[in-house]
């Protein structure tokens, strides 16, 4: 095996990623492929060929076929996952790529498309947990409204209005809708009067982190009314 790929640097803001992960080649057989991924940790591995990157190998594809002494060279074309990022890719790309193409190890190029190297998801989330937006103290609020209605400069309107900052907002699409959740963090965690505020404006709170004790126990009071009332 080539032990030549082993690290990969990677820029994403002021944090650096390093990780060593040896890839496949086509010479490799099935089952040294499966017994590397067993060894190394993961579910997945970049496989070369002279060098250059020929695409992603998954664990549960490889564990299914029954010649353990095939080449990874000679394997069906559906079983080579595309895949890769560049060593000079955002995080938040990075984070997105994994999503993309649902594996635990994507390859590095570099931008003459030359293979760099590896990295792990965990590696990735655990570097972006370390970004300052995760580690300031603050609540967090998950709201949906119809994505029709998204305006980031309302949304910030409202949250200095209560007096506080975003620290970060993420978008997700919820399927089969016209709707969107946002998820919000803020630097305070006190969310009272900011909640009341997003509710006047039709945005529907759909959970509350870090929120404040008279919250819970107006939520725990209805429930306790919901109850009496259904009995």
């Amino acid at each position: 095996m080539d032990n030549d790929y082993k690290f990969v640097l990677i820029m994403t803001g002021e944090n650096y990623i390093s990780l060593s992960l040896a890839p496949l080649h086509a010479g490799d057989t099935i089952s040294f492929a499966i017994d590397e991924m067993i060894h190394q940790g993961t579910r997945s591995l970049p496989l070369l060929s002279d060098g250059q990157l020929i695409g992603i190998l998954k664990l549960e594809d490889l564990e299914n076929l029954s010649d353990d002494y095939l080449s990874l060279g000679d394997l069906p074309p559906h079983l080579i996952k595309p895949g890769f990022i560049y060593v000079d890719s955002h995080e938040l790309d990075i984070i997105a790529s994994f999503g993309i193409y649902k594996c635990d190890v994507l390859p590095v190029l570099d931008r003459e498309k030359q293979y760099q190297g590896a990295v792990l998801a965990y590696d990735v989330l655990t570097t972006f947990g370390q970004s300052l937006s995760f580690k300031m103290p603050g609540g967090i609020l998950v709201l949906e409204i119809p994505s029709s209605d998204y305006q980031l400069s309302q949304i910030a309107q409202i949250a200095e209005s209560g007096e506080a900052r975003i620290l970060s907002l993420y978008l997700n699409e919820i399927p089969d809708s016209q709707r969107i959740l946002i998820t919000l963090k803020l630097n305070r965690e006190n969310l009272d009067g900011i909640i009341q505020t997003f509710e006047r404006y039709n945005y529907e709170v759909k959970a509350i982190f870090g929120e404040s004790q008279s919250i819970i126990d107006l939520k725990h009071r209805y429930e306790l009314l919901m109850k009496w009332i259904n009995i």
